[in-house]
Formats: C-alpha cells, sequence, structure tokens
C-alpha cells in the first residue's frame, strides 16, 4: 500500500471512489483550492487500484473547521468497498494526520453524519472526541469534533 498527494492531472481517478454530479465542476473546484494552497487531496493505493481518499482543507471562512497553520478539517475520507474494516481506513488516517502534524497542525476538525457509524468509531478511536458544533446543510446534519 502506499499513499500520496494527488496531483491535478489525477483528479478525474476520485470517480472511482464517488458519483459525483458534475465532474468537471468538482475538478475545477478542486483544482482552484489546491492551487491556492487551501487543500490536499491524499490516496491510499493496493498496488495499482486506488483504495481510499481523504481530504485536508488547511483555510475555511468558519475558524471552527480550519485555520492555516494550526486546525486542519478533514474530509471526504472513503475506502472502497471490500477493504473496509480491514484496517485500511486507520492506516490512511494515522498516515494523514502524521504528515499534516508535520506541516505544522495541532489541531484537526471531521465532520460526521448520525448515520455514519464506522466513521463515528474510527475518529473516537483516535481521538476526535470533542464536540465543537451540530451543523445542518441542505438535507443532513453532522456533529463537527476535534483532536487536540
Amino acid at each position: 500500500m502506499k499513499i500520496e498527494k494527488l496531483a491535478l492531472q489525477n483528479l478525474y481517478i476520485l470517480t472511482e471512489l464517488f458519483e459525483y454530479d458534475d465532474v468537471e465542476k468538482m475538478i475545477s473546484k478542486y483544482t482552484r483550492a489546491i492551487q491556492n494552497g487551501k487543500l490536499d487531496i491524499f490516496v491510499l493505493y493496493d498496488n495499482e487500484l486506488l483504495i481510499g481518499e481523504l481530504h485536508v482543507m488547511y483555510e475555511c471562512a468558519d475558524e471552527n473547521y480550519a485555520v492555516r497553520g494550526r486546525r486542519a478539517y478533514l474530509s471526504d475520507f472513503r475506502v472502497r468497498e471490500g477493504y473496509q474494516n480491514k484496517g485500511r481506513g486507520t492506516y490512511l488516517l494515522k498516515s494523514v494526520l502524521t504528515m499534516t502534524k508535520a506541516k505544522g497542525y495541532y489541531e484537526f476538525t471531521v465532520g460526521v453524519e448520525d448515520d455514519n457509524e464506522r466513521a463515528k468509531h474510527i475518529y473516537l478511536q483516535m481521538g476526535f472526541d470533542e464536540l465543537l458544533l451540530r451543523k445542518q446543510e441542505d438535507t443532513f446534519e453532522y456533529n463537527l469534533y476535534l483532536k487536540r
């Protein structure tokens, strides 16, 4: 298994793990954020097969989520079916936390939907145990958790 930061020209590969309504819009949005230094996307491969992704946002208008140089927001944490419940997600999360800490970040936030028991379990196990806020967006609600 190997983890790498996703290059701009490879953004299309994210469609392997998630069905986007508008792929071109997703690519444009992520390209701008990566070029502006606001986002990195880390991907996990098993040989040449993409099996996981985790996005790290370094800057946000709402400082509950991210503050450059201090707090990073982790999102879009996905592991391919068939590779779940085998430690791959935990490996990806731990590795990305280590890489982000090396950049000087020491606080991390995640948003977890109420019905995502697997994510809640992994994040709690990794120390995301401080509830910052409850958020509602469109048709779903989630809790924002902090790890210091």
